[in-house]
């Protein structure tokens, strides 16, 4: 499907709200309409904000910097004003600069050396909580391992290392909900992402990281004049909170949809293949793909231009709902709102965005999601949810995922 087009069209609006508490708890109804609506909807509580649902224009939109820009990437100005100039709110030679910096450390050849470490801590934290019977996902397996791996590689200064990594998914949470309309959820969220630019100007300094820490190679490339001063904490700012967030939240929904399948299929199904990579990573890349941990993504349209025959003006944002073009039938077919383990053609889903802003850590982040699941599939024939006590939804502006996922293995014979 080409973006640009002259066919008459007209212009879809409606009420629909996406950052109620209803439709964090179950967008895909919502998205669904959204899709039937056309190729762009006018969203009428943010004003001239458009949702474009579909997975062939969102996918456009992305590789198109051009006439979409990265420069306001919330949807409040008081966050576009914060994140102004920083490798998330820009493009061209100012995003590719700062993105330099780490992207090859973060490429895949480049995490060879971690892998082995990276698996053997899923190992160890794996045969702990299989001991229990009983787990939470979040609290007692995603947040201590992610969130340990992501504190241990940014190399921050601290001897209380659990409670800098609970500091550090906090940050992660508050800085993703604070891109959201304003509204009191954003409000609340402000705090959290202003303290961790506090923390970073104080306590992150090039004296007190690590060496040979993300945060040492930031610092690192300001000495060598390849990005300035001003841009290390932004950067450091944009690592972390693209690391810790999504890659907790992706390991907690794929453990919840495994044991959640009726009669534990999809579970035995990676259970019985615990030794086959291919599988592990299908089911990795099914389960972003299905329930993306990040939702959507902002730009603003540079000219006046169309999305598949609906005109749009200068000025306009566009809110690119991966989540709905994840679930698009175009693409996915019949099956799309199914989460299967075997799908094909996983590789295309958009949860990790596409064009020159995809998510840099796509790497680390589906190495470490890999390793607990082969760890937890080799050890537990039994995924399922826990009767004691409900999961809880955690309610975020961007995000998707869970707060508490209490879950229950039966270890092996």
């Amino acid at each position: 499907m080409t973006l640009l087009s002259t066919r008459p069209s007209t212009t879809p609006s409606t009420a629909i709200d996406l950052f109620s508490d209803a439709a964090l708890h179950d967008p895909y109804p919502l998205y669904a309409r959204l899709r039937q609506l056309g190729p762009a909807a006018r969203l009428e509580q943010l004003g001239d904000v458009w949702a474009i649902s579909r997975y062939a224009d969102v996918r456009a939109v992305l590789a198109d910097p051009v006439r979409f820009s990265s420069a306001r990437v919330a949807l409040n100005d008081p966050a576009n004003d914060i994140l102004a100039g920083s490798v998330l709110a820009s493009g061209g030679a100012d995003h590719a600069r700062p993105r330099g910096v780490l992207s090859p450390q973060l490429a895949c050849h480049a995490l060879t050396g971690l892998y082995n470490v990276i698996v053997q801590r899923a190992d160890r934290l794996v045969a702990e909580v299989v001991q229990r019977r009983q787990f939470d996902a979040v609290s007692d397996l995603a947040v201590p391992f992610a969130g340990g791996i992501i504190t241990d590689l940014t190399g921050l200064p601290g001897q209380d290392r659990d409670r800098l990594m609970a500091q550090l998914v906090a940050w992660s949470e508050g800085t993703f909900s604070a891109l959201g309309p304003d509204n009191p959820r954003t409000r609340a969220a402000f705090p959290l992402a202003q303290a961790m630019d506090t923390y970073l100007a104080i306590s992150a300094t090039r004296e007190k990281v690590r060496p040979g820490s993300w945060l040492a190679r930031i610092y690192a490339a300001a000495d060598r004049r390849e990005i300035s001063n001003d841009a290390c904490i932004p950067l450091t700012r944009s690592s972390i909170v693209a690391s810790a967030g999504p890659t907790i939240h992706a390991l907690t929904t794929l453990l919840g949809l495994l044991a959640r399948s009726p009669r534990n299929r999809q579970w035995r199904a990676v259970h019985r293949r615990a030794h086959d990579s291919g599988i592990l990573n299908a089911a990795v890349r099914e389960a972003v793909r299905y329930d993306a941990p990040v939702q959507w993504a902002c730009r603003t349209v540079t000219q006046d231009t169309s999305i598949s025959g609906t005109p749009l003006t200068a000025g306009s944002q566009v809110l690119l709902l991966y989540g709905s073009a994840n679930r698009d039938r175009a693409v996915w077919g019949p099956t799309a709102d199914q989460f299967l383990v075997r799908r094909r053609s996983t590789e295309q889903h958009l949860a990790l965005g596409h064009g020159p802003h995809s998510c840099a850590g796509t790497h680390l982040a589906h190495m470490t999601i890999t390793a607990v699941l082969r760890s937890l599939a080799r050890a537990c024939p039994t995924l399922r949810p826990a009767r004691s006590a409900p999961p809880c939804r955690q309610l975020n502006n961007t995000l998707r995922g869970w707060a508490s996922l209490p879950l229950t293995t039966t270890p092996p014979r």
